[in-house]
Order: C-alpha cells, then sequence, then structure tokens
C-alpha cells in the first residue's frame, strides 16, 4: 500500500502529460493543414488570374503613360489601392529611374489611376475576364525621347505583367 499511492501518483502525472502533448500535436497538425489550405486558395486564385498589356504610349510631353491591361484569367480585379505600378525608364539626361508609383483617384505627379473601361457590362468599375481598362500614369521627370523602358503592373495576389515601350516621339 505504501507503494500503491505514489505510483498511482506518478500514472496520473504520465496520463496527463500524454493528453496534452497529443493535444499539442493534433493543435499543431490543424495548424499547419489550415495554412495549407490558405495558401491552396491564394495559388488557386493566383492560377486563374491572367493579365496582359496589349499596349503603352506615353504622350508628347513625356509625363504621361497609357497602359492598356486586359484581364485574360478568370479572376476578376477591382481593388485598385492594392494594384501596384512600377515604371523602369530613362529621363531626358540620360539618368535611369525605377519607381513605384501610387494609385490615386485624381492623377499627379509620380502616381497612377485608372482610365476607361473597354467592354465593361459586368460590374463597372471591375475588371472582369475579356476587359480592358487603361491606366493612367504620370512621372517626373519627364522621358526621354529615343530610349526604351519598362512598365510593371502587379496585382495583391503576386501576378504581374510587364512591357517594354519607347519613349516619347
Amino acid at each position: 500500500m505504501e507503494n500503491g499511492l505514489p505510483a498511482l501518483m506518478i500514472a496520473a502525472i504520465l496520463m496527463l502529460a500524454s493528453v496534452l502533448i497529443s493535444r499539442g500535436g493534433l493543435l499543431g497538425a490543424d495548424a499547419i493543414g489550415q495554412t495549407l489550405r490558405e495558401a491552396e486558395e491564394r495559388h488557386a486564385l493566383q492560377n486563374r488570374t491572367g493579365l496582359t498589356i496589349t499596349g503603352v504610349t506615353v504622350d508628347g510631353s513625356g509625363a504621361n503613360i497609357t497602359v492598356t491591361l486586359r484581364n485574360d484569367g478568370a479572376t476578376p480585379l477591382g481593388d485598385w489601392a492594392a494594384t501596384d505600378a512600377w515604371v523602369q525608364y530613362f529621363g531626358e539626361t540620360g539618368t535611369r529611374y525605377d519607381k513605384y508609383l501610387a494609385y490615386t483617384q485624381v492623377l499627379g505627379s509620380d502616381t497612377w489611376a485608372t482610365g476607361s473601361f473597354t467592354n465593361d457590362v459586368f460590374e463597372p468599375g471591375i475588371l472582369n475576364q475579356g476587359e480592358t481598362v487603361e491606366l493612367q500614369l504620370r512621372v517626373n521627370p519627364v522621358i526621354g525621347a529615343g530610349t526604351t523602358n519598362r512598365v510593371i503592373i502587379g496585382t495583391d495576389r503576386g501576378v504581374t505583367t510587364s512591357s517594354y515601350f519607347p519613349g516619347p516621339p
């Protein structure tokens, strides 16, 4: 009897430890499973997102760039504030600029805004499959004539598209 009580206490402690360790393992496995499901969902959205730049023009001043963007994927694009625009260009003096342009409603220096939509028959203001939008970008200092430059558009899902374009005429 004198050994029975300590043995019972040790058995209870071992049982409690086993339950706690098992619970921790199950919670960890559940967290990993949830993370994998979220990653799979993000990956599926990314795979269904397809953007193509169909044209880039620069006006005569070299400050305003018009990018025509078409949605070739099944995922609509409408969160314009979460969409990024970068321009890599050469200025009039030959200096290279790598600029991130912030989205805005009113176009200003080193910003971009959405312009007109084409074939926007479903959900106005959202770029659905088969629709195109003109993105208006403005840079300062201006783009130099006779230069080769690049524009990059990226979504919040990590999908990017880019295009090279010449400087102003």
